[in-house]
């Protein structure tokens, strides 16, 4: 397994630590409404990404893979009170299609992807547990060999799940919050001209996985 990097240029939230975190895999108990020990679990993911670059067209591309993620303490063990940081610490989800190819999405190393589990402000909640909702900032590098290109995205994916019960919200659906296009840059010259726009993305996070699906992915 790569290691998170260690002193990223853009830090987008709070950082979580790894050392003496144990990984959480296949076979795990999750307990619902319950606040859990702290961890990183290795969970499978699927999304369906659009993406638009000029001079090439518009494209729907589904993509599978898994993703690390650590998890802090709770900030308590009461499940309304708790809040738990999260970082994204390895990702790695293929998609292909015709015109693009294969599209192999990782982390951009110079971002740290951060996130937040949370009971959202709620006036009018009435008694006994409310859901939560996860959000995470996320760098990514997008390489897509066929067109020769290796891409990243300036402003963060934010990455959202609604109506989490437990932790983590694995099977739940969640969205990339973007508006119309994210741009996505030239690795070898972010600051140029975008080349290529992300449009939309819905994504699905698994289950648990096996160190041997894992390693096989």
């Amino acid at each position: 397994m790569s290691a998170p990097t260690q002193k990223p240029s853009v830090v987008y939230g709070r950082p979580v630590g790894t050392e003496g975190v144990p990984n959480v895999y296949a076979g795990a108990t999750v307990v619902p409404w319950t606040p859990p020990d702290p961890g990183i679990d290795n969970l499978g993911i699927s999304s369906v990404d659009a993406f638009a670059v000029p001079g090439v067209g518009e494209y729907t591309v589904p993509f599978d893979g898994y993703v690390r993620v650590v998890r802090s303490d709770p900030t308590s063990r009461i499940w309304h009170d708790a809040e738990v940081y999260t970082n994204l610490i390895e990702m790695k989800m293929v998609g292909h299609c015709e015109e693009l190819g294969t599209i192999t999405v990782r982390l951009n190393p110079d971002c740290l992807s951060t996130g937040q589990i949370r009971t959202p402000f709620d006036p009018y909640a009435g008694e006994g547990p409310s859901a939560k909702a996860c959000r995470m900032a996320v760098g990514a590098l997008f390489e897509m060999p066929k067109l020769g290109l290796r891409l990243v995205n300036k402003e963060p994916i934010i990455l959202t799940i609604d109506d989490v019960r437990q932790i983590p919200p694995a099977g739940s659906p969640g969205k990339g919050q973007i508006y119309r296009m994210l741009p996505l840059h030239d690795i070898r010259r972010p600051d140029d001209q975008p080349i290529a726009y992300l449009t939309s993305l819905r994504f699905t996070m698994g289950g648990y996985l096996t160190p041997d699906e894992l390693a096989a992915i």
